[in-house]
Parts: structure tokens; C-alpha cells; sequence
């Protein structure tokens, strides 16, 4: 998971370049998928998966939230932690089984707003932390937008080449 979050990162940084919209944000970021997947896939353990493959980027310098280190870990961990507990959150209020057994698109965008949600709200609240917002800003926006834009990019996609590899004879 850690590898694909990275991929996905440098993926979205190749496609779309190191500029970013409104502030933080590009509004298509692909490894947003990651963080809705990870829980999906391993509940609250995507945790620790997301704070080291952010970690990483904070120290090979592709995350820079503060202008040190210190204000850079308070964000990734608040980050870590922001998507997961906003998709938690959806599925206990869309009453999704553990089994994903009820899991429908309905669902999964609900999932999925939950986890942009989350993440934006989270990033905004660290950034507060670290004194480098004071209102909810159109970074705040933009990092939610990205986030939903970007998951359902990914969750397209993978469906197509499911889809498309799914009928073929092999």
C-alpha cells in the first residue's frame, strides 16, 4: 500500500506538475484512492502506512507544509489520520458491513466524501496547529475537491481495466 501510495503521488506530481491550485492542493490527487482503499482493505492499519509513506515525501522534500520539519510531522500525522476516520465515520452512517458485503456506489461515495473530508479537515486543523491558518481556506477546498476527484479518477479507472481485462479470454 505505502508503495502504491507513493506511486500514485509521483504519478499525480508527473501528470499534473509540483504547481498546485489553490494553495496546497492540485485538484486531482491520485493517491487519495489510497487512503479510501487502505481502510477498506485493512481498517485503521492504513495509519501507519499513510504517516511513513508521507514521512518519506516530507523528508525527500515533496511535502512542505511548514517551512521546518517539526510543523511538516504534525501535518502528516494529522493527514494519516484525517481520511481513515472520515471514511470509519461514513461507514458506520451508511451502515456498511464489515464484509463490504452492502458496499454499493452509493456507498462508496459516501466512503469517499467521508475520507476527502476528513483529510481536508484534518490537514486544516494541523495547519491551525502549526499557526499557518486561521480560516478555512481555499486550500482547505481544494485539498477536498482533489481528494474526491481523484478517487473516483482512480476507482473509474480501475473499474475499466477491470472491466476490460475481466472479458477478455486469457
Amino acid at each position: 500500500m505505502a508503495l502504491s501510495y507513493i506511486a500514485l503521488f509521483y504519478l499525480s506530481v508527473v501528470i499534473f506538475g509540483d504547481d498546485y491550485e489553490l494553495g496546497f492542493a492540485s485538484l486531482i490527487f491520485f493517491p487519495a484512492f489510497i487512503r479510501l482503499l487502505g481502510y477498506l482493505m485493512i481498517g485503521f492499519w492504513i495509519i501507519p502506512t499513510l504517516f511513513f509513506s508521507d514521512l518519506f515525501m516530507a523528508f525527500t522534500g515533496k511535502l512542505n507544509f511548514s517551512p521546518d520539519l517539526q510543523g511538516d510531522l504534525v501535518i502528516v500525522a494529522m493527514i494519516s489520520v484525517g481520511g481513515p476516520l472520515g471514511v470509519a465515520i461514513a461507514a458506520y452512517l451508511t451502515k456498511l458491513k464489515p464484509s463490504l458485503s452492502n458496499l454499493t456506489p452509493l456507498r462508496l461515495l459516501a466512503l469517499s466524501f467521508g475520507c476527502s473530508l476528513g483529510n481536508a479537515l484534518f490537514h486544516h486543523i494541523g495547519m491551525r496547529l502549526i499557526g499557518q491558518a486561521q480560516t478555512v481556506t481555499s486550500g482547505t477546498i481544494g485539498i477536498f475537491i482533489g481528494d474526491m476527484i481523484g478517487s473516483w479518477t482512480m476507482i473509474y479507472l480501475l473499474k475499466g481495466l477491470l472491466t476490460f481485462f475481466g472479458r477478455r479470454p486469457m
